[in-house]
């Protein structure tokens, strides 16, 4: 039997690796269709989410884990009540704290998307990648993206 305490350290363990959730996942958790999602997060019910995609449409939304979780449960005493968090609190909940760079794969787990997104995102100048030689094969072999340029592309993406 899963107990509460258990369960919720699950989910805080999650929130810490997939930070953003994909739109489809939202509408699950919340049990909403796509039409009643955008609308609770153009309303603020759903505070913190981002339109991830490239060119007309800029249809692929990601929220942030943390409100859905929140609108379901309550908020996370941790965080507090994330419609009265700031940016730079929200950022620090996705992004690496104490480097200066995030490789091209944790950014697929982090905005839980494909490598396609990220090599689009760098192609049109919204990521900045380090120029460097890579290793052709292992952990090294992944781009790595400057974290503050990661910062600014979602800074500029939030969807109000």
């Amino acid at each position: 039997m899963i107990t509460p305490a258990v369960f919720l350290a699950v989910v805080k363990f999650n929130l810490l690796r997939r930070p953003l959730m994909v739109s489809t996942t939202a509408q699950h958790c919340l049990d909403v269709d796509r039409k009643k999602l955008n609308h609770m997060v153009d309303n603020g019910e759903l505070a913190w989410a981002w339109n991830l995609g490239l060119g007309q449409d800029r249809n692929d939304l990601r929220i942030l884990t943390a409100c859905v979780v929140e609108h379901c449960m309550g908020p996370i005493k941790e965080i507090g009540a994330t419609k009265n968090l700031k940016l730079p609190e929200v950022l620090g909940l996705i992004l690496p704290q104490k480097r200066e760079t995030v490789r091209g794969t944790e950014l697929q787990r982090l905005f839980y998307c494909h490598a396609n997104l990220i090599h689009h995102l760098n192609a049109v100048g919204e990521i900045t990648r380090i120029n460097e030689k890579l290793a052709r094969v292992g952990p090294n072999a992944s781009p790595r993206f400057t974290v503050d340029s990661v910062a600014a592309f979602l800074g500029k993406r939030r969807v109000f």
